[in-house]
């Protein structure tokens, strides 16, 4: 299914964190592997681990290409990019990838250690959800670490519900359009 292209305000706006500082939250493009891969340099261990159930860094910032060649036919990556003290650098990404079928889409969201608290989960995740009400996506799907508690938080707040896979390692989250 190729979804149609949503409007600007969807993918490209300007914000701040909750503590005043300006961002640009926009999608990703493939030239923004420097950028991308600082990000994750800001990102911990445990951050990395919650997000991609990874414990390489080493492996993440050699796919960094990868991460940041979205197929914009089926997914679409939006980050959170500093407008002052540090203009273009990251700190936070959420991607949309849809499921072949059309109706439903694995949702994540990542932000860098040290702007993490200050209100960009929520926003990507809120321009996340537009985007996939613009689409037609009637599923939002997610895996989270159990221990990952703030966003499991963040995303029931905004109708997710989650439920543990059978050997308790994983929490799967669903959230189905109204």
């Amino acid at each position: 299914m190729r979804y149609r292209r949503p409007p600007r305000e969807i993918l490209v706006s300007a914000g701040s964190t909750r503590d005043g500082i300006p961002v640009l939250f926009r999608p990703l493009w493939p030239e923004d592997v420097l950028a991308w891969r600082a990000m994750i340099e800001d990102c911990s261990p445990e951050t990395i681990w919650l997000r991609f159930e990874c414990q390489s860094r080493e492996r993440l910032l050699s796919e960094a290409d990868l991460f940041c060649t979205v197929d914009p036919i089926c997914e679409v990556a939006l980050v959170a990019e500093l407008l002052e003290g540090e203009p273009g650098r990251l700190v936070a990404e959420a991607r949309l990838c849809t499921i072949p079928g059309g109706d439903a889409a694995e949702f994540s969201v990542l932000v860098a250690d040290p702007w993490q608290g200050k209100g960009l989960g929520g926003v990507l995740t809120n321009r996340c959800l537009d985007l996939a009400q613009w689409w037609g996506i009637r599923r939002l799907l997610t895996e989270l670490m159990p221990e990952n508690v703030r966003m499991i938080a963040l995303l029931q707040s905004r109708g997710f519900r989650f439920l543990r896979d059978p050997l308790g390692r994983i929490v799967l989250g669903e959230r189905v359009a109204i």
